[in-house]
């Protein structure tokens, strides 16, 4: 297929050219017309490139806008970029702080424990070992329960076991590395006592409830609610002077006691030795 130029064609080319060229010596007269009067200092010159500037310079902001948008887009992602590895740092940061946290907290709760137990030991005439309390694992006895020490330990059968507030109860049964405490509510528990003001001497017997009793009181006795209650030392199994409990209720000759100490919430135990 062949095209065919037009005579029209062949006039509007040279036609386009010359005006372009025309343009373009019109435009280069322009300016040197306007460079010779700015020279030359007239007035004209100067408020014609006013005015030029004052056209030209809306465009060149406009034209500018999307290069300042572009930088200020290269700063913000620079920046998000900054601010995400230092969020990542800051997280693991942050998760090591919280793992010694709760590392600080435990050592401060086992300090604080083992301080509170020291004041409760008795010096005269005892040794004593601490171990862990561990919750009860069953048995015959209903109130009982286990600590992380035994024969190897040096722990001995029948010796008292006390926590920071008071008696437990005692040890019955011995392994290795383990013991089994009777505690103080239990039914086959009995404790030498003394009420601390009036100097009552019983015995705390447990009745698998959570408030032994006071047994074998003098018919005149006068025990009054509040009294705190000890260890007696009779026997020579519990030293005496051991806090044991408060006295909460004195009626129809049964005088129940509450004791101090929670094994529900004991952590550490002391079992003492006691030299009678």
């Amino acid at each position: 297929m062949v095209i065919k130029k037009t005579r029209a064609a062949y006039v509007f080319l040279p036609g386009k050219q010359w005006f372009s060229r025309a343009a373009v010596a019109l435009m280069v007269a322009c300016a040197g017309t306007l460079l010779m009067m700015s020279k030359a200092g007239n007035p004209t010159a100067t408020q014609i490139r006013t005015d030029i500037t004052d056209i030209v310079a809306p465009i060149l902001a406009v034209a500018s806008s999307p290069m300042d948008s572009l930088h200020d887009a290269g700063t913000w992602l620079s920046e998000m970029s900054q601010l995400r590895d230092e969020n990542a740092m800051l997280k693991t940061q942050n998760r090591q702080l919280l793992q010694w946290q709760a590392a600080a907290k435990e050592m401060e709760n086992e300090n604080h424990s083992l301080r509170e137990l020291m004041k409760v030991v008795p010096s005269q005439k005892s040794s004593y070992i601490t171990a862990r309390f561990v919750s009860d694992v069953g048995g015959p006895y209903m109130h009982s329960a286990l600590v992380n020490g035994g024969s190897s330990q040096g722990i001995k059968k029948d010796e008292a076991v006390i926590n920071e507030n008071g008696l437990l109860g005692r040890v019955i049964d011995i392994g290795d590395n383990s013991a089994r405490i009777l505690l103080l509510g239990d039914i086959n528990s009995r404790v030498p006592v003394v009420t601390e003001q009036t100097q009552e001497k019983s015995i705390l017997s447990g009745n698998n409830s959570d408030w032994p009793t006071l047994a074998y009181l003098p018919a005149t006795a006068k025990i009054a609610i509040g009294e705190r209650v000890i260890t007696s030392g009779d026997g020579g199994i519990f030293p005496p002077g051991i806090p044991v409990g408060v006295v909460i209720s004195a009626e129809a000759g049964m005088v129940k006691v509450q004791p101090f100490a929670d094994a529900a919430k004991a952590e550490y135990v002391s079992v003492i030795d006691y030299a009678f």
